[in-house]
């Protein structure tokens, strides 16, 4: 017998053996009453509830039930007919009629019921073949467009210490957007997916800000799925076997989750969905646990999800992912289906600019440009052997009544006001300017200067870069622009006439915050990049035989390789210095080093130190 799970009410097989028996035992009580009724119309009765039962039988308990009621009936047509041969009663051949009839009536229903089943099962992998068939294409359509964004780059690498031309240029195409096992975007897609939802974030805040209204968008969701099954998923069984568990997954992921949301594999049996339609936590929870389970039901698997939110757990796309994983990884150490991404303690943004409503802290920054309160300050760069290459310039906000404002936080909500242009112009300014002064004293030293994502993708941004550095009289082949590694690569052939003209002009690149979220090497031979700079807080913690030591060591050995000197920056101890000198970083920064300067004691500390 077929125990078709799908057309039996009573799914648990304990249950369903109990109600077999009970079945059974009451439908031969009622044949063994019939032989001590003696009153025609009370035997027919019993046999009109027997007839009732076996419906009821075939009813609940499909196939299986139809087989027992089968099985029962021809049984009962047996014991009457048997009776019917030694007594000759009408009486008899009406029950064998009725024993018939349950026969016939079980048969046409059960047959119906087959037909109809196997009729919704073809209508069902019918609408699961064109939802498949529509997400493919809709995928490949989205790929197609991002891939056009993506043209083949020729990428040049100069090495910043004083050495003339191009190292060779690498050429490279398109690079693969799909998971290949599962045809669903991979990582890299995922990220880029993510950082042009936050884009459009900023945008529309600006926008909103610049006239005057409320923004309404909804914030942006990561929802990161693993599945937690060390049974199935074991390579032990097999390299064939865990593919095809993977596969399914993803299958089952694309058909739980909404159309509209992006679905994206990271590795292994992660997955993740971006999603800008859910407005607050309870209803992306909500979402989160109904996909789980379903993907549950429907592979008798382990999920757990966790999820994070833009902008209130992350300022940039990798941070999103990577608080989503982590947020992941809760869930299953508490064994719930998902949970929100809680901060650390020391991580949660706390500023009194939260307290605020947008217009308000338009006007404060307003304010803080007008009295000078946002200023730069310049950190030293150091060599492996200690020696002075440059500064690098990073901004401050000295707020009255409530101090200095943590950066993070200052930046966050200066994207959000539109500010950051005015931020932008006088980043550049200040920094050119003291340039030309360092430069005075020393010509080789260098200035780094960090331009966010969206001052990357501002059309202007080459011409107003070019004329501020001319007016403060520098030199161009002494500055560092320092390019965000989340989103640097999104529509890239946007900036990249950007970045050829910052080479072309001698400005040399750095691809910074590398190790931080999801940056990935894969960003390195898009951009026309000559420095990395690791990110500080990767590099804080490299415990002999970790697996951030050892990713940190190998990270360095390959950049070396590609003759690409590393940045270790925010170096904090004289243990963390002499492990990345000892792993081959080029250059140093931090405040085991040296703490950021104010301008007004750079040229001090400049000539102090030649004299020292």
């Amino acid at each position: 017998m077929d125990y078709d799970e799908r057309r039996i009410f009573i799914r648990s097989r304990a249950a369903f053996a109990l109600s077999m028996i009970i079945y059974t035992l009451a439908f031969f009580s009622g044949l063994f009453l019939q032989n001590f009724v003696f009153v025609d119309y009370a035997q027919i009765i019993i046999s009109i509830f027997l007839v009732i039962a076996g419906f009821f039988v075939n009813l609940l308990f499909g196939i299986p039930g139809f087989w027992i009621s089968t099985a029962l009936t021809i049984v009962q047509i047996f014991i009457y007919t048997s009776a019917f041969s030694s007594r000759h009663s009408s009486n008899m051949l009406v029950l064998v009629g009725l024993a018939l009839l349950s026969f016939l009536i079980n048969t046409i229903f059960e047959f119906f019921i087959v037909r109809v089943g196997d009729r919704i099962d073809k209508l069902g992998k019918k609408y699961s073949d064109e939802k498949a068939r529509r997400i493919s294409f809709e995928t490949s359509a989205m790929v197609t467009q991002n891939m056009a964004t993506r043209p083949g780059t020729i990428v040049r690498h100069e090495d910043i210490a004083d050495k003339t031309g191009y190292a060779e240029a690498v050429e490279t195409s398109r690079y693969i957007a799909l998971d290949p096992l599962t045809t669903l975007p991979n990582r890299h897609m995922i990220n880029e997916h993510a950082d042009i939802k936050i884009l459009d974030y900023k945008q529309a805040y600006r926008e909103a800000a610049d006239k005057g209204t409320m923004c309404d968008i909804h914030p942006i969701y990561a929802i990161y799925l693993t599945v937690a099954d060390p049974v199935r998923f074991s390579q032990s069984n097999g390299h064939i076997v865990v593919d095809l568990f993977i596969q399914t997954m993803a299958h089952r992921l694309r058909e739980a989750a909404d159309s509209k949301d992006f679905v994206g594999r990271i590795a292994n049996n992660e997955f993740a969905i971006i999603t800008t339609r859910l407005k607050d936590d309870t209803e992306v929870l909500l979402y989160a646990i109904e996909i789980a389970k379903a993907l549950n039901e429907e592979t008798d698997g382990n999920f757990f999800a966790g999820i994070a939110q833009y902008p209130r757990d992350a300022m940039f796309a990798g941070e999103l992912i990577q608080h989503a994983e982590a947020a992941m990884y809760d869930a299953v150490n508490e064994d719930t289906d998902a949970k929100i991404y809680e901060p650390k303690a020391g991580e949660a943004r706390c500023s009194f600019l939260e307290d605020l409503a947008i217009d308000e802290i338009k006007v404060l920054f307003d304010k803080a440009f007008e009295n000078n309160e946002i200023f730069m300050v310049y950190q030293p760069r150091f060599d492996a052997e200690r020696n002075l290459t440059g500064f690098e310039a990073f901004v401050r906000w000295d707020c009255p009544g409530h101090g200095t404002v943590d950066t993070k936080d200052f930046l966050f909500y200066v994207e959000k006001t539109g500010h950051i242009y005015a931020l932008g112009e006088l980043t550049l300014r200040q920094s050119f300017e003291m340039l030309a002064l360092i430069n005075a004293i020393d010509p080789k030293l260098s200035m780094t200067i960090n331009l966010s994502t969206t001052q990357l993708h501002t059309p202007d941004l080459q011409v107003d870069l070019l004329t501020l550095a001319d007016e403060a009289g520098c030199d161009l082949h002494n500055v560092i622009i320092d390019i965000p590694s989340d989103g640097a690569t999104i529509n890239l052939s946007e900036i990249q006439n950007t970045l050829d003209a910052f080479a072309s002009s001698g400005i040399t690149m750095s691809l910074d915050n590398f190790g931080r979220g999801y940056s990935s090497l894969n960003s390195i031979p898009l951009l026309p990049i000559s420095l990395v700079k690791l990110d500080g807080h990767f590099t804080s913690d490299l415990k002999e035989g970790t697996a951030q030591d050892v990713l940190t060591r190998s990270m360095i050995s390959l950049l070396k390789e590609l003759d690409i000197p590393v940045d270790a920056t925010n170096v904090s101890s004289a243990q963390q210095f002499e492990k990345l000198r000892d792993y081959g970083c080029t250059y140093f920064q931090g405040t085991y080093l040296y703490e950021p300067i104010p301008k007004d004691r750079v040229i001090d500390y400049i000539k102090n130190y030649k004299n020292n």
